[in-house]
C-alpha cells in the first residue's frame, strides 16, 4: 500500500505551478511513491468520545486524491522572465477529476504537510488543535503545538541581538505610530500581525501620516532598515540548516520586497551574517520541531520567520540550478521509514 501525503492548504481548488512551493514538493513526494492527498484546512475536524473522555478521530470531511503533472521549464537568459515552455497554468488535475474521499482518517497519512497560508484566524487555529491531537501519531510539517504557540512576526523577539528594534501595539492611533517614528532616523515600517505577502505592510517617516490607514488589529512597528533598497533576502531552513537563498528586490517606488506584492528574485549567496543568524535560531527551530521554515533577512538584520507555509523554493531552484525539494523529501522519508 502506497504511503500517503497530505497536503492541508488554504484552498483545495487552485495551485499555481509556477510559484508554490507546495507543487514542488506535490511533486517531488509523488516521484517517491507517495499518493497525493489535499484537503482544505477548513473542512478538519475531530469527533469526541464523551464516555471516554477522549478525541475518537481527526478527520478531513473531503480529501481529494490527486496525480500532480509535471510541466517543463525553459530558463531566460534573464532570471527576471524565467518561463515554462507549457503555458497551461492547471497541472493538478481539474477538481472534476479528483477522487474524492468522504471522511478521511488523517492518522492514515504518513505525513502531513499544514502550508494554510495566513491569515491566522480561528479556522486555522482549529485545524492546528485538531492535528494537535495526532501529532504523536503521523509526522506533521511544522508541528502544530508551534504554528499555534508563535507567531511569524513575533517569535523573532526571541533573538533581540539579531533583529531591528520593534514594538507590538494592539489597535494603535496615527499619534501612538507618529511618536515612536521620532526614535529612529528612517521611520517606521508597520506590519499587521496576521496578514503574509507582504499584505498591509506601511512605512511611516515621521512627517506626513495621512495615508496611513490603520485597522483594529495588532501591528508590530519596527525600525525602517534604509538596506531594504538593496533587495530582502529569504533564506529556506530544514531541520535548522540552510539549504539556500535568494534576494528579493521590490519594484520601482516600493520597499515591498515580497513576490506578491511586485518583487523580482535575484540570485544570492548565504553570507557570513547569514550564516551567523541561522546558527543562533537553530536550536528554536528544531526544539519545536519547526522542520521547514524559511526566515527574512534585511540589512543584517532578521525579520521574520515563516512556518506557516514557507515558499520561495522555485526561485532558489531556478536561481542556482538546484532540487530543494528532494532535501526535503529525503529528510521526510527518512523521518518515516
Amino acid at each position: 500500500m502506497n504511503k500517503i501525503a497530505l497536503f492541508i492548504l488554504s484552498t483545495e481548488n487552485y495551485i499555481d505551478p509556477d510559484k508554490d512551493t507546495s507543487y514542488l514538493l506535490m511533486l517531488e513526494a509523488q516521484r517517491r511513491g507517495l499518493k497525493i492527498l489535499i484537503c482544505d484546512h477548513r473542512s478538519i475536524r475531530y469527533t469526541y468520545d464523551k464516555e471516554a473522555k477522549k478525541i475518537n478521530i481527526v478527520e478531513s470531511t473531503k480529501a481529494n486524491v490527486v496525480e500532480v503533472l509535471e510541466r517543463k521549464f525553459v530558463k531566460d537568459s534573464v532570471f527576471a522572465n524565467s518561463r515554462w515552455a507549457d503555458e497551461s497554468r492547471i497541472k493538478v488535475k481539474s477538481k472534476s477529476e479528483y477522487f474524492i474521499i468522504e471522511n478521511f482518517n488523517l492518522t492514515d497519512a504518513s505525513v502531513i504537510f499544514m502550508r494554510s497560508d495566513p491569515p491566522v484566524d480561528n479556522n486555522y487555529l482549529e485545524a492546528c488543535s485538531c492535528l494537535e491531537s495526532i501529532k504523536d501519531e503521523v509526522l506533521i510539517v511544522n508541528n502544530p503545538t508551534a504554528l499555534i504557540n508563535f507567531n511569524e512576526k513575533l517569535c523573532t523577539l526571541n533573538f533581540p541581538k539579531i533583529i531591528p528594534r520593534t514594538f507590538i501595539l494592539d489597535n494603535p492611533n496615527k499619534s501612538e505610530i507618529a511618536k515612536l517614528a521620532t526614535e529612529f532616523n528612517n521611520g517606521v515600517v508597520i506590519k499587521p500581525l496576521n496578514l503574509c505577502g507582504g499584505e498591509g505592510i506601511q512605512r511611516y517617516d515621521g512627517i506626513d501620516f495621512t495615508d496611513l490607514l490603520l485597522n483594529d488589529n495588532r501591528y508590530i512597528i519596527q525600525e525602517f532598515i534604509k538596506e531594504v533598497s538593496q533587495g530582502d533576502k529569504r533564506i529556506i531552513i530544514l531541520n535548522g540548516e540552510p539549504l539556500g537563498a535568494i534576494l528579493r528586490i521590490a519594484k520601482e517606488g516600493s520597499f515591498i520586497c515580497n513576490f506578491h506584492s511586485g518583487g523580482t528574485p535575484r540570485a544570492t549567496t548565504i553570507s557570513e551574517q547569514d550564516a551567523y543568524i541561522c546558527r543562533i535560531i537553530k536550536d528554536f527551530l528544531v526544539d519545536n520541531e519547526i522542520f521547514f521554515a524559511g526566515i527574512d533577512i534585511i540589512g543584517g538584520k532578521l525579520t521574520e520567520i515563516n512556518i506557516t507555509s514557507p515558499t520561495c523554493v522555485q526561485e532558489i531552484n531556478f536561481a542556482n540550478g538546484v532540487k530543494l525539494e528532494e532535501n526535503v523529501l529525503d529528510f521526510i522519508l527518512n523521518k518515516i521509514n
